[in-house]
């Protein structure tokens, strides 16, 4: 057999595996949040905006921050992605002229 066929097969075989494994940390993360309040997933979701503005995020960050804003979208605004957008350029605007206060 061919190294080709050889890694070809590995991946057939580890790829199934890794989607279960990816399809199970999702639900598990899906369900830690379904008993976190929405102004929780409120603080959540924008503390992830500062910190993923200022630095990258590590991949279980990332996904952390993925799945709270996931869950803030059905939760918080019936699922709407404009209804979310609106509210975070809302927020950003209140935090920049926070910040220009304080900065008097």
């Amino acid at each position: 057999m061919h190294s080709n066929q050889r890694c070809g097969r590995r991946l057939a075989l580890t790829l199934p595996l890794a989607l279960c494994t990816s399809m199970a940390f999702a639900q598990a993360a899906n369900d830690r949040l379904a008993s976190v309040s929405v102004d929780e997933l409120k603080r959540v979701y924008l503390a992830c905006d500062r910190v993923a503005s200022q630095q990258l995020l590590d991949s279980s960050t990332a996904a952390h921050c993925s799945f709270a804003g996931e869950a803030l979208q059905k939760r918080a605004f019936a699922g709407s992605f404009d209804q979310l957008l609106a509210w975070w350029r809302a927020e950003k605007e209140k935090d920049a002229a926070s910040a220009k206060l304080s900065q008097k």
